[in-house]
């Protein structure tokens, strides 16, 4: 920025930076529409100067855009998909000293045990480690010596590819940190010369939650057969299992429960703990988990539903493939159905 003689003032509106403001438009728009983060791949070539300036200030105006929304939905998007896109890269690092150089920037040490893993700090896996899901995070599942937490391989990925996801989680609440610190600082005037920018940006985000919205209006009749049957199982002390459990918390998110709300499903469970199910909760709110669809659901026995079966004529039918779509098309029916109703005629109380 020295060098070039750039200041946030020009990186605003100097038109020979515009590719730097198109490049960030991009990056922002697939960490609001991408549940899986911005895609690594770049029109530019990041091995030239011009190309890693581009892709270097197309950051900093995607932040400085998020910065003067004062959103925090568009904060969390946005952090949630760059922290994504560093754990894709990073996890795919060809040179073992530059990848060593990098996660040092996000932790205290690292080095490589006598079998090829790497290992981190125990002291920095624990801080990171409970905002990630899964056994594997969990510290008692992970070989520790002498104060060193090894990495080891899992889920098909490597142990550099583990580590990566561990600095994705640093990364994001770092990136959180220091756009909210920003945002106290930025001034009326400024936000202002953002605010096209930042109108575009959040009425996609706008856009994209209103699917979500919709659904928050449905009661327990326009649940589909596979949530009644999940919360009926619950409540019998039925363990479900993961992808059940998962799916419920989901889909409670998506029609507007609250995690309280959501957290008395689970309460009858057999292994029902407190903490650990307020704590995946929270992750699954947190995270904006889209719920499974119905093939998922059918190959993990949690759906109640057969072909054919006359309990649920809406589900046999052949478009029906999401119980989202399910539950959308309940309230459309019933929408209609209000519709066509003929309006009642008030009582007349005599005079």
């Amino acid at each position: 920025m020295e060098a070039n003689e750039i200041d946030l003032e020009s990186l605003i509106d100097t038109d020979w930076l515009d590719a730097v403001r198109v490049r960030a438009r991009v990056r922002l728009v697939e960490s609001v529409v991408s549940k899986d983060g911005i895609d690594a791949s770049t029109s530019v070539d990041i091995h030239t100067p011009y190309g890693q300036m581009v892709e270097c200030l197309s950051f900093l105006y995607a932040m400085v855009t998020v910065c003067a929304s004062f959103d925090e939905r568009l904060l969390g998007r946005w952090a949630e998909g760059e922290a994504s896109r560093a754990d894709y890269l990073w996890g795919r690092i060809e040179q073992p000293d530059s990848f060593q150089r990098l996660a040092q920037t996000y932790l205290s040490d690292i080095r490589k045990g006598e079998d090829g893993n790497w290992e981190v700090p125990m002291i920095d896996f624990i801080e990171i480690c409970p905002k990630i899901s899964g056994s594997y995070w969990r510290l008692p599942n992970r070989p520790v010596h002498n104060g060193w937490v090894t990495l080891s391989p899992a889920s098909s990925e490597n142990s550099q590819e583990r580590l990566s996801r561990l600095l994705k989680e640093r990364i994001r609440v770092q990136l959180i940190e220091e756009c909210r610190a920003r945002m106290e600082l930025m001034d009326e005037a400024f936000a202002g010369r953002m605010a096209e920018e930042v109108g575009r940006i959040v009425g996609l985000l706008q856009h994209q939650a209103t699917t979500e919205v919709s659904f928050t209006s449905a009661d327990e009749g326009d649940w589909p057969p596979c949530m009644r049957e999940i919360t009926t199982q619950l409540a019998q002390s039925v363990n479900i299992n993961h992808v059940g459990r998962v799916f419920l918390a989901s889909m409670s998110r998506v029609i507007g429960l609250s995690v309280d709300e959501a957290q008395a499903f689970f309460v009858n469970a057999p292994d029902y703990s407190a903490d650990t199910t307020r704590y995946q909760l929270t992750h699954v709110y947190e995270h904006e988990y889209t719920p499974a669809g119905c093939p998922k659901l059918q190959i993990n026995a949690c759906c109640p539903i057969t072909r054919g079966d006359a309990k649920s004529d809406l589900c046999n039918r052949e478009w029906m493939n999401h119980p989202l779509k399910y539950l959308r098309a309940r309230q459309r029916a019933k929408h209609r159905e209000e519709q066509a109703s003929p309006p009642k005629e008030e009582s007349q109380t005599p005079q």
